[in-house]
């Protein structure tokens, strides 16, 4: 089954615009997930480029993409959760890295633990997918290191 034919089984949206266009997959997931896909009423992908760099942005892209997710039946982006991490790490906010690393990991076994493989390319062969699954070990030990050297100068602090 298709993902437009899948979708059009939750709710059976317009294809057509009234100015007589043919509305976009973008369009049409946002009509039938009543706008899960959607960040300040834009697409998660017109943020790519021009927030790539804004933790912020790329945070309410990943909240997105999980959300979509459940509402849509479709395997959230990887681009934004590596981003964030690639973010997170910048700022040394190794627990944010590590929590979008595994909450990612997490998402995408979940739905092909559901779905399987049959609704086509498996996201987990991927280089942005693979790239965030190597990070996560390095993530990890960098926040326990992080939190043993704010343990060791509280202890020094209290001295």
């Amino acid at each position: 089954m298709g993902l437009l034919s899948k979708l059009f089984r939750k709710k059976s949206p317009q294809l057509v615009k009234p100015t007589g266009e043919v509305k976009t997959s973008g369009e049409l997931i946002a009509e039938v997930t009543d706008g899960a896909n959607l960040v300040e009423g834009k697409q998660t992908w017109e943020y790519a480029e021009e927030k790539k760099h804004d933790l912020e942005y790329m945070k309410k892209c990943c909240d997105a993409e999980l959300k979509t997710m459940e509402k849509a039946d479709l395997v959230p982006a990887p681009y934004y959760f590596e981003r964030v991490a690639i973010l997170s790490r910048k700022e040394k906010n190794y627990q944010q890295e590590v929590d979008y690393c595994v909450g990612y990991i997490n998402g995408v076994k979940s739905f092909y633990k559901k779905h399987g493989n049959k609704y086509g390319a498996d996201v987990r062969k991927g280089p942005r997918y693979q790239a965030i699954v190597k990070r996560l070990p390095k993530a990890k030990q960098l926040l326990a290191k992080s939190k043993k050297q704010f343990n060791h100068k509280t202890k020094e602090d209290l001295s």
